[in-house]
């Protein structure tokens, strides 16, 4: 089955997990709750970012961080 082209541009994000966190992760791949690893990082990612005091910091105008310009 052919990849479905993405409408919004991706980014590559490398990170180092424990081994026991990769395993829960491989596990709920293996059970078909998640198509793979980055689709569980992204939903999780999604969840996590809806709290409420993430949403503050997300809402923050762009000039209260000046040191993220030009990235």
């Amino acid at each position: 089955m052919p990849r479905r082209k993405s409408k919004v541009p991706l980014e590559r994000v490398s990170l180092r997990l424990p081994s026991e966190l990769i395993m829960r992760i491989d596990r709920l791949v293996e059970k078909g709750l998640f198509k793979s690893r980055s689709q569980l990082v992204k939903h999780a990612l999604r969840e996590m970012l809806k709290e409420p005091r993430f949403q503050e910091v997300i809402n923050e105008k762009e000039d209260d961080f000046p040191t993220l310009r030009g990235r």
